[in-house]
């Protein structure tokens, strides 16, 4: 009990004397001012330099003011910082020893400009022959691993000071670019943090920023960014406990995102677990980025949902499309110029990336692929599609593909098969007039090469097989068609109106792609009482095609309408049916019977079939005077 009234006593008085020696110290703010600075100096490097007034306020934290602060960093091209207040906040009882312990750093309408610095080494591989690209390769391989074994984030000067506290309001950051180009400009509406270290504690962080649209009538983007991380100095690790943000503008919703994981800042490798809210879609999965390792990012993800508009996370170039008419069309010449355009090969060329993707439901403009799955690997411009499976209109995809943009002439080798695609379903997607319903697989294995989307359309080489199931041709009726005509060579009128559509009960046809054309051949097709073969060809740029058919026809003809009954002359011959006009055209005139033709062949076989009767009977009467 003594020694805790001897406690009581001392007390007070030990603060009354450490008052007594702090009170001419903090009376003289330029002697704070001038330990302030040292102190920044030493542990950071930086020069504190102050234009305008400073104060000090002893309530309720010792907090030294300043006004039109200017901060120069250590070494050439680095960023100029100002501020227009400045306030620090120091600990009473390390000022004893002539120490400044910053408690809390304050900042408002700080201005960090960051110069333009030395124009990266660029090359235009568009530009370059195969064996330059080649070379190309190689040194950038050497080039990255050169600089991964120098690599390493420096700490951050407010993490190096260990400041309890650092708010910053209404900043900006500038990046200034090279001349003829606009600087980009970071609005920092506020940040906040505690506990900044290097030792491995939590520091909270909260930070609202703001990019301004890039051009008048854009849309300006605004992050809201809430984490927990801890950085270990000894170590170079820093840890991501939590991380939530949101990003408003990029995207017509806004985009939250959520992630924890480690960031080694030696090797400069990122390992993070990752989730993403874009309206209804949602995502998660692993995500490693690695500056100096190849692949440069290694992703994993799973999304219920996949739209376009989540390429805006790769940047505006990714999710830009080129502005059509008025009301949202492209003209015709417009995607032919478009597809005359030089393929965007050089962006390919500096991607390093694999990933691995999971998609319930995918759509690109009005297709739906459900149960997406893909892998792929991307580098030194050879993009690799291991594996492309889903579900799209009904039918099932399995395909694979191997585009190589290494070289100026790209070449692309593709496989695979879709089974049972539903058509109404597919022309509806393609906005095509409903001429077709049932359904269709087909399987191809195709290569082509070019440096435009015409030129790989107009190269395509190699088979697709075709074959359907309760195919309909809607506004083409062959049947009819060959009724009409054996009616007109039996010298009678139909009596019943007959089908406009063709029930196709199979048809096949073998596809041979070369020259910008598909020449079909053979194509198979069968109707109730009608069997066709033909072959044609089709332009692949125009969709112009011509088919000849050979139609046999079968007795059960005569069901349909009496008038169309066919004896053994009429199913002995072929009757020509010939087919031409464009894909996007009316099918009702696609086709026609060469009525004339038919009744050559018809008289040719009776002529042959009265001289076979003829001499028969010359033949029998030859027999009966030989056994007189």
């Amino acid at each position: 009990m003594r020694r805790f009234l001897l406690f009581l006593l001392l007390t007070p008085i030990l603060l009354i004397a450490a008052a007594a020696l702090l009170v001419p110290l903090l009376v003289d703010e330029e002697r704070l001012l001038a330990i302030a600075a040292e102190a920044l100096e030493e542990k950071t490097g930086a020069t504190l330099s102050v234009g305008g007034e400073a104060s000090l306020r002893l309530l309720p934290r010792i907090a030294l003011s300043m006004e039109q602060v200017e901060l120069t960093l250590p070494g050439e091209g680095q960023p100029d910082l100002s501020a227009g207040r400045l306030d620090i906040g120091v600990k009473p009882l390390p000022l004893l020893s002539g120490e400044v312990q910053i408690q809390r750093l304050a900042l408002e309408r700080l201005l960090v400009t960051v110069p333009a610095g030395p124009p990266a080494p660029s090359v235009d591989t568009s530009d370059l022959s195969d064996a330059q690209l080649d070379a190309f390769y190689r040194e950038r391989r050497k080039a990255i691993k050169a600089a991964g074994e120098g690599a390493g984030l420096a700490l951050a000067a407010p993490m190096a000071l260990e400041v309890a506290e650092l708010n910053l309001r209404d900043s900006r950051l500038v990046l200034m670019a090279d001349a003829g180009q606009p600087d980009r400009i970071v609005e920092i509406k506020s940040l906040n943090a505690t506990d900044l270290n290097l030792a491995g504690r939590p520091v909270p962080l909260s930070l609202a920023l703001a990019l301004p649209a890039n051009e008048p009538g854009g849309t300006p983007v605004a992050l809201q960014l809430n984490a927990t991380l801890r950085l270990d100095q000894n170590s170079q690790q820093l840890a991501l406990d939590q991380f939530q943000a949101q990003v408003r503008g990029a995207t017509a919703k806004p985009l939250d995102l959520t992630a924890t994981g480690t960031v080694d800042l030696q090797r400069v490798v990122a390992d993070l677990d990752l989730g993403l809210t874009l309206g209804s879609a949602r995502g998660e999965g692993t995500l490693r980025f690695a500056s100096f390792e190849s692949p440069q990012i290694d992703a994993d993800l799973h999304l219920n949902e996949f739209t376009p508009a989540l390429l805006a996370l790769a940047g505006p170039e990714a999710a830009a499309t080129k502005p059509a008419s008025s009301d949202g069309a492209t003209s015709e010449g417009e995607r032919e110029d478009a597809g005359d355009a030089p393929l965007p090969l050089a962006p390919l060329r500096a991607i390093d990336t694999r990933a691995k993707l999971a998609i319930d439901s995918a759509r690109f403009g009005n297709h739906e692929v459900s149960e997406l799955r893909a892998q792929l690997r991307a580098v030194d411009g050879v993009l690799t599609l291991n594996r492309l499976s889903g579900q799209v209109h009904g039918g099932t995809l399995s395909a694979s593909a191997t585009l190589d943009a290494a070289h100026n002439q790209a070449r692309l080798i593709t496989s695979g098969k879709l089974d049972g695609v539903d058509l109404p379903q597919l022309l509806a997607a393609l906005e095509a007039e409903p001429k077709l319903s049932g359904q269709a697989s087909l399987n191809w294995q195709l290569a082509t090469e070019g440096r435009s989307s015409n030129a790989l359309r107009d190269a395509l080489n190699g088979p697709v097989k075709i074959h359907t199931q309760d195919l309909v041709l809607k506004g083409l009726g062959i049947e009819r068609m060959l009724c009409q005509t054996v009616a007109l060579v039996n010298r009678e009128q139909l009596a019943a109106e007959l089908p406009a559509d063709s029930a196709f009960e199979a048809l096949t046809v073998d596809v041979q792609l070369a020259d910008g054309k598909a020449r079909l051949a053979p194509l198979r097709a069968e109707l109730a009482n009608i069997q066709l073969t033909g072959k044609g060809a089709a332009q692949l740029d125009s969709l112009d095609f011509k088919a000849d058919f050979a139609a046999r026809l079968d007795p059960g003809l005569a069901e349909v309408d009496p008038a169309c009954r066919v004896n053994e002359r009429y199913t002995a011959i072929d009757w020509p049916l010939e087919c031409k006009g464009n894909l996007n055209g009316d099918a009702g005139d696609w086709c026609r019977v060469d009525s004339g033709e038919i009744l050559e062949d018809l008289g040719k076989n009776e002529v042959q079939r009265k001289v076979k009767e003829e001499a028969g009977r010359l033949f029998d009467r030859l027999l009966k005077k030989q056994d007189d």
